[in-house]
């Protein structure tokens, strides 16, 4: 009787430590699920600018002159044209879509331009967009004069992104998405 009762007190603690165990990893996937749902939603936020980009003319046109004799040239600087194509505020859903939609005409008027995206699950994504000249040899090398190739990079930052901390400071984790394009 007494070897029963040991065995059965054992086989308990030894369930209990599995149990125990089993818990902790169940709990540890869990998070890590949820953590790869806001990555996953944040990289297809961010894919949605770099596609709409790709909609756009590979460099805009400013008028140069007026009355007949204006004509129309390629522009030599990165961003938006026109004071019309700025957008000086951060960017989110209406109605009619992203303000980038429409006001945009080339692929550098997305530089510097920030969009704004909440979701159902998570609130709070915040994309910060620059767009640069890059060596035609090494699409990773910005060029200081234009190219046939401009580099898109968009950060996206979620304050449901974990907090990273380095050299004994804490940083906000940013994903990266970069994308060239080609004239």
């Amino acid at each position: 009787m007494g070897v029963n009762i040991m065995l059965a007190l054992g086989s308990m603690i030894m369930f209990s430590t599995f149990l125990g165990s089993s818990n902790r990893v169940i709990i540890g996937n869990s998070q890590i699920a949820s953590q790869n749902e806001y990555y996953i939603a944040a990289l297809s936020y961010g894919q949605s600018v770099i596609e709409e980009a790709k909609t756009k003319q590979f460099q805009g046109s400013i008028i140069v002159g007026s009355g007949p004799g204006a004509t129309k040239v390629k522009s030599l600087l990165l961003g938006y044209e026109t004071t019309s194509e700025k957008i000086s505020y951060v960017d989110t859903m209406t109605a009619l879509g992203f303000a980038s939609e429409v006001k945009f005409d080339d692929v550098d008027d997305y530089d510097g331009y920030i969009r704004g995206v909440n979701s159902p699950r998570a609130e709070g994504y915040t994309m910060v967009t620059s767009v640069n000249w890059v060596d035609e040899t090494s699409p990773k090398v910005i060029s200081a004069t234009p190219t046939d190739f401009k580099v898109m990079v968009v950060n996206i930052t979620s304050p449901y992104f974990p907090k990273i901390e380095k050299d004994g400071l804490t940083y906000q984790d940013t994903l990266k998405l970069s994308y060239v394009f080609a004239k």
